[in-house]
């Protein structure tokens, strides 16, 4: 009888093949991007959701913009060292 993989083993794997996992990833979002041109809303809410492409486009925006904000605010106010409360008087 064959033993059962371990997490740690199957990490392993997933990290060895991590340049597979991105490409299907990669493959799958273009070809959800290129469903967009034939599979349109009918009633959009706004023009621009008329575009194909608008949503995954805009949450590439959304995303950068996180990180950049993550990046100079959040992450110095982070990154400040711990006050030690026991030091006050």
């Amino acid at each position: 009888m064959q033993e059962p993989k371990l997490l740690g083993s199957w990490l392993e794997t997933a990290r060895e093949k991590a340049g597979t996992f991105k490409i299907l990833l990669y493959v799958v979002l273009a070809a959800l991007v290129v469903l967009n041109f034939f599979i349109v809303p009918h009633e959009p809410e706004f023009a621009s959701e008329k575009l194909p492409g608008f949503w995954a486009l805009f949450a590439l925006i959304g995303a950068v913009v996180m990180v950049v904000v993550l990046k100079k605010v959040v992450y110095p106010i982070l990154a400040q060292p711990e006050e030690n409360t026991n030091d006050r008087p």
